[in-house]
């Protein structure tokens, strides 16, 4: 309670520092909110270029765009732009009526009047992010003419140099790469790809200058078989191919009498850090391993390499996944040797008394504490509401709505930017990434709780809550969909 009190105190200076007309707002043709940025990692969300940009052709707006995905907090109008660079933008209008990350085309306008690699900037509101353009030089628009060179099999074709570890049934990655060398008589775009034994490694970009030139080519796709893997280049170089060695991978035993499964499983509750599967193993063969598994809506999955020494692997719930049967228990396949299954109890819906959405995390508890208090401030006597709950994953909600007269009442609002009657502080505590802070000695920021029920014959306070509040770092975040619901002694 003695942080709690220093959360009001805080708030009561804010209430009786003035006296201004508090501000109401339509909600109706609001713009939109949101971001660039992603909410966990910080970095712009995907973003592509599509069509061929050539120095001197005119852009077609249809064609020449930029898809780029957008964290939305709220709903409403958006207008997002780009800079003006070598002659063209891009720029896309419209409404987003979903929350969350939606994808919206920027349309191009102008003509590149260079070739070179072009860096714009995006934005929108606050958040920006830079994308790049590639503009060919004045005729590479069209198809590229090439061979394969230096030898290979047969002597006509290139010889492919493979590039990262190949694992039997895991899925390929970023280092998984071949390079080849062609010969380029004419600039232009190119699409070149060769695929065998469940890959496949492709490119599409253009050529700008003829010659002798390296390409790396992208895989994707898993192997299928370990040992060698045939892999042939599609046409008109089919008569070419080259070869990839696959790894048989880890080959470990399981205990599966000894699987354990930790965490509780509520029907609906999306899943955290602690749903884990811990598998004990005995390894035979080192090497690498990935297992995904998915039951009842809930998936689990891990991945990395095995030596003599482990004795366990550990695969960890996707937070983003929740069990959607009924209430009861659940065998998760975990595959190995013998083929194991872990049994997960899943239990009734869980007991939600508040919940609230920042960009993509939901976050949401139990109630755990209520009071309702009297406190007397000269010349105000000011009645505050405090609401804490908690969860198992470890955050932990305080809400403290204050009011100088009349009391907490159906229907009425409390915003940190008051400083007249009704102010509210919040705070939600749990590691760094979910650490939120809000209340009226924080400048920049707008939160708001309104008050739906107040039921004094069974002391309950129910209300909503949105707005802005910074994080364990000092960054804005947006805060949307907030409920509570709480009792008092």
């Amino acid at each position: 309670m003695k942080k709690y009190a220093i959360y009001w105190l805080a708030l009561a200076v804010v209430v009786i520092t003035g006296c201004q007309k508090e501000v109401s707002f339509e909600l109706g043709g609001l713009p939109a909110e949101g971001t660039l940025q992603s909410e966990v990692s910080g970095d712009c969300l995907p973003k592509t270029v599509n069509g061929v940009y050539e120095e001197g052709v005119a852009l077609l707006p249809n064609t020449n765009t930029i898809t780029v995905d957008i964290d939305v907090t709220k709903t409403g109008t958006y207008t997002i732009t780009t800079d003006t660079v070598n002659g063209y933008f891009f720029r896309g209008t419209g409404r987003f009526t979903t929350i969350g990350v939606n994808t919206v085309t920027l349309q191009s306008q102008g003509t590149p009047f260079a070739q070179g690699i072009n860096n714009f900037v995006v934005t929108f509101l606050g958040s920006v992010c830079d994308i790049q353009v590639e503009v060919l030089p004045a005729g590479a628009g069209g198809p590229a003419v090439f061979t394969l060179v230096n030898g290979g099999t047969p002597a006509n074709c290139a010889t492919a140099v493979v590039n990262g570890v190949y694992l039997k049934d895991v899925a390929v990655n970023t280092t998984n790469t071949v390079d080849v060398t062609v010969n380029v008589t004419t600039i232009g775009t190119y699409t070149i790809s060769a695929s065998g034994g469940g890959l496949t490694f492709s490119r599409t970009a253009a050529f700008t200058t003829t010659g002798n030139q390296t390409i790396r080519l992208n895989a994707t796709g898993t192997a299928t078989t370990a040992g060698t893997a045939t892999v042939t280049f599609a046409a008109p170089f089919a008569a070419c191919s080259f070869s990839v060695t696959v790894q048989a991978g880890a080959i470990f035993s399981i205990d599966c009498p000894n699987v354990v499964v930790n965490g509780t499983y509520n029907v609906g509750t999306p899943l955290n850090a602690g749903n884990t599967i811990v598998i004990p193993i005995t390894v035979t063969t080192e090497g690498s391993y990935s297992i995904t598994t998915t039951v009842n809506g809930m998936t689990f999955s891990g991945s990395g390499s095995l030596t003599f020494a482990s004795t366990s692997i550990t695969l960890t719930g996707n937070t983003s996944t929740s069990p959607t049967g009924p209430a009861g228990t659940y065998n998760l396949g975990i595959g190995g040797t013998p083929a194991c299954t872990a049994p997960i109890v899943v239990t009734g819906t869980a007991t939600v008394a508040w919940k609230f959405t920042e960009g993509t995390t939901t976050l949401q508890g139990n109630f755990d504490m209520g009071t309702l208090q009297v406190i007397s401030v000269p010349p105000f006597i000011v009645n505050t509401y405090t609401f804490t709950g908690s969860n198992a994953g470890g955050q932990s909600l305080t809400l403290i709505i204050g009011d100088i007269s009349g009391g907490i009442t159906n229907g009425e609002t409390y915003t940190t930017t008051s400083s007249t009657s009704n102010s509210v502080g919040m705070v939600v505590l749990g590691g760094i990434s979910n650490l939120y802070e809000a209340n009226g000695t924080i400048p920049g920021l707008t939160f708001t709780v309104t008050v739906t029920s107040h039921v004094p014959a069974t002391k309950t306070i129910s209300g909503t809550f949105a707005g802005t509040v910074k994080d364990g770092l000092g960054v804005t975040k947006t805060i949307t969909n907030g409920t509570f619901t709480g009792t008092y002694p």
